[in-house]
């Protein structure tokens, strides 16, 4: 049973002793396990225009790294997530457009800087929540044109697509951090 040993092997790669830390990696694979399919819901929603769209796929191996670093230190594995989520955002707003709905991520982002870092962490609990906030206000109305054209109801497909593609983000990062401070918690 090859498969049973790979799962083995890839709860092995994101367990962390600490619970933030495992959060991170848990989260650094979901969103990982999705970028494949990202391009194909941008290809069902436009047709063969959704070439932009893979250049999401440059982050990766980023975000296959983090729990690799996060057993080296934790503060640089939480960052190298953030810095993966936030270059993700914007090559993706670069490729198909602000209209598109893409700032949108800048909000799970913020969520995850927020959370994943720990009260001993605050210093970059605080930076890393508000780096998505400040990047939006300077960044926003100078991305240019996307890199392909859309139409007004291409855009208002994809629109939805993002927006609820980064309140479900928001709500899997809510869960997994609220899961992992349970666990830390002792039961009574």
């Amino acid at each position: 049973m090859p498969h049973v040993k790979a799962l083995g092997r890839f709860y092995a790669y994101i367990e962390h002793r600490d619970p933030l830390a495992r959060a991170g990696n848990v989260i650094a694979m979901f969103i990982l396990s999705n970028q494949p399919f990202y391009p194909l819901y941008i290809y069902f929603l436009i047709g063969n225009r959704f070439w932009p769209a893979l250049l999401t796929l440059l982050s990766s191996p980023l975000y296959a790294l983090v729990p690799w670093l996060m057993r080296r230190s934790i503060p640089a594995g939480k960052w190298l997530l953030m810095i993966a989520s936030l270059g993700n955002t914007m090559v993706a707003i670069k490729a198909l457009g602000p209209q598109s709905g893409l700032e949108l991520f800048f909000f799970p982002c913020a969520v995850l800087g927020a959370l994943i870092f720990s009260e001993k962490e605050r210093y970059s609990r605080w930076s890393a929540a508000l780096a998505p906030v400040v990047l939006y206000l300077i960044l926003r109305g100078s991305y240019g044109p996307a890199l392909e054209n859309y139409s007004s109801g291409e855009h208002a497909a994809l629109f939805t697509l993002h927006a609820v593609s980064a309140a479900a983000i928001c709500i899997v990062v809510c869960f997994t951090v609220t899961a992992a401070l349970a666990r830390k918690q002792p039961s009574g």
